[in-house]
C-alpha cells in the first residue's frame, strides 16, 4: 500500500482532504486525483462507494482521475463491479486506474474489463507509480 512519506511526492500535488470510512482510506489531491486505498481482506460494498461520493461532494464535487489501490485479498462485490462499469457509476470519473497486488486480482480485473466493459478509460497496474504516470498522460489530453 502507499506509504505516507512518499504519498505527497508521488502524487505531485497537495493533499486537500483525507478520510477513513469502513476501513477504506479516501484521499483527494489538488490535481483532481482521487486515491482510494482498500486494505487487506476488505470487500467493497455499495455503502463504501456512497461514502466516497459524500467525501467528494463535501470537497467540491466534479470529476476526478481515480486510483483504486487494492491490497492483497481485497475485492469488490459483483453488483458494485456492474454498477461501476455503467455510465451512472461514472459521473465523477475521467478515468479509473486499478492497482492490484497478485494474479488472482488480475484475473478478476481482466474479467471486469472484458465482461462489464467500463464506459470510462480503465486500466490495471501493479504499482501506484505506473498508475500515476498513466493518469498524468490522461491529464495532458
Amino acid at each position: 500500500m502507499t506509504n505516507e512519506k512518499g504519498l505527497l511526492h508521488n502524487f505531485g500535488s497537495e493533499l486537500i482532504a483525507e478520510r477513513i470510512e469502513h476501513g477504506v482510506t479516501f484521499r483527494l489531491f489538488k490535481n483532481r486525483i482521487f486515491h482510494v486505498s482498500i486494505p487487506k481482506n476488505k470487500k467493497i460494498e455499495k455503502i463504501v462507494i456512497e461514502r466516497g461520493y459524500v467525501f467528494l461532494d463535501e470537497n467540491g464535487g466534479g470529476k476526478f482521475y481515480n486510483i483504486y489501490e487494492f491490497d492483497t485479498f481485497s475485492d469488490v462485490e459483483p453488483e458494485v463491479r456492474e454498477w461501476a462499469a455503467s455510465l451512472s457509476g461514472n459521473h465523477y470519473t475521467f478515468c479509473d486506474a486499478i492497482v492490484i497486488r497478485n494474479l488472482a486480482q488480475k484475473i478478476i480485473t481482466d474479467f471486469y474489463l472484458k465482461f462489464n466493459k467500463p464506459q470510462m478509460p480503465t486500466k490495471i497496474f501493479y504499482s501506484v507509480e505506473k498508475a500515476l504516470d498513466w493518469i498524468k498522460d490522461m491529464q495532458k489530453n
